[in-house]
């Protein structure tokens, strides 16, 4: 317990102020200089608060500020759309409601190790007001690949420095799928604010301070041709736009409970067909497929079933594609058991007799960055661990509401019946010297 309450509030430059609270701490009697530090989530916009001399807690609250303020961008450095960015029926942006700028005070970013790329992971991707889970999913299973993300940035300049104090701008190459050519999207550091003026409208910061989400994001929607084109759509349509690849594949389950392969690829005339980097436009429907030649390949008239659509799953994993997960259709304010219903999940790991055993398991990642299976056999407390000691050493999985979880295959098959699959050995975006022999 502590005697004496202190509630401060400090930004970099009082610093002197802390070091000077901190030299009167040291001087007080040691009873007094016992403390408990408690960290609560949730406490996002909470205010100082002053208990008293007798009050049983002190609260203190950080206040930081990265880099120095910029009430506006010098005209060369506007990337000529934030300005106009408009999202469900509203302009964004206005005198009352201007853009945000990350670490320059306004609540978005104000973390001391504010910057673009540091260990890129799939759990760096936290999705805001933008229904883009598509997209998202997308990023997350790529993120797995840190070389496939850093590609996306290479042509941005000291971006291991950034951003830095002077006004920023990011450079993302995008595929442009109507002439599958590649093209780079220039972008100012401004974020877009919600209409309603309570904050980002797409994706926050990551929890290390990493920027390169929201800037991505940022340019997939300028990219596609604004924010209502990405509220909705395919994983497989962000991964031609991230990387490339043509080879997109769907698998739906029938209604004879087997699973069919489907693509953009037109059978009867033998090419890929016209699409436009809005999902919401140019071809939109689907063709049976051939099947991916890792895993097995096969026709279009091929059907699986949930074990053998596993194995492949696994082939999948193994050749370094990425993968991700549909549920079944409906609302993403309604969800069965903890998994959300039309919502998309990237597939992380496919692991087949884990450590000996007959357990297979898949790891998944809700791009919401929390919400999880409840009541599964490997939720993050499910018995399955306990029930399986050798299978918890292995995979070692973190008790954290991360929006990561466990399945196990009859769990996986029970929620999704949509698979995403881009077939493109991810490994080949790793450079040169980092590759092992």
């Amino acid at each position: 317990m502590l005697s004496r309450a202190l509630s401060v509030s400090f930004a970099a430059s009082r610093a002197a102020l802390v070091r000077s609270l901190a030299q009167d701490m040291a001087e007080w009697p040691a009873g007094e200089q016992e403390y408990r530090l408690i960290h609560r989530e949730g406490t996002k916009g909470y205010s100082p608060q002053n208990t008293g001399p007798d009050g049983w807690m002190t609260i203190l609250m950080a206040e930081y500020q990265r880099l120095p303020s910029l009430p506006s961008l010098p005209d060369e450095v506007k990337d000529g759309f934030t300005e106009e960015m408009a999202f469900q029926g509203y302009l964004l942006h206005h005198a009352k409601n201007p853009p945000l700028f990350p670490g320059r005070g306004q609540g978005i970013g104000d973390t001391p190790n504010l910057k673009i790329i540091g260990d890129i992971d799939p759990s760096d991707v936290s999705q805001g007001d933008v229904g883009d889970c598509w997209l998202l999913s997308a990023i997350s299973s790529l993120a797995e690949f840190d070389g496939a993300i850093a590609r996306l940035f290479r042509k941005t300049p000291n971006l291991k420095s950034m951003p830095r104090e002077g006004p920023n701008k990011y450079t993302i190459s995008l595929w442009d799928l109507a002439t599958w050519t590649e093209v780079d999207v220039v972008v100012d550091e401004r974020l877009a604010a919600k209409a309603t003026g309570d904050g980002l409208l797409g994706c926050s910061p990551s929890h290390d301070g990493e920027l390169w989400v929201c800037y991505l994001e940022k340019a997939v929607a300028i990219h596609c041709g604004g924010w209502d084109e990405i509220d909705g759509g395919q994983c497989t349509h962000a991964w031609s736009i991230l990387t490339g690849c043509k080879e997109q594949y769907t698998i739906r389950k029938g209604k004879t409970g087997k699973f069919g392969c489907l693509s953009k690829f037109n059978p009867n005339e033998r090419r890929w067909e016209a699409l436009e980097n809005s999902p919401q436009k140019g071809f939109r429907g689907l063709w049976p497929s051939a099947w991916p030649k890792v895993g097995g390949g096969g026709s279009y008239t091929l059907q699986l079933d949930e074990e053998e659509l596993f194995m492949r799953m696994c082939a999948w994993d193994d050749a370094n594609f990425v993968i991700a997960a549909g549920t079944k259709a409906g609302s993403d304010t309604q969800s069965t058991d903890g998994i959300v219903d039309g919502h998309a999940y990237t597939v992380l790991e496919c692991v087949n007799d884990v450590a000996g055993t007959d357990v297979d398991l898949i790891k998944m990642r809700n791009p919401w960055g929390k919400g999880e299976i409840e009541n599964g056999e490997f939720d993050d407390d499910g018995p399955g661990w306990q029930k399986y000691p050798q299978v918890k050493a292995f995979l070692k999985p973190v008790v954290a509401d991360d929006g990561i979880f466990w399945l196990s295959k009859d769990e996986f098959f029970k929620y999704f019946h949509t698979l995403y699959v881009c077939a493109k050995d991810m490994s080949d975006f790793i450079p040169a010297h980092e590759r092992k022999n």
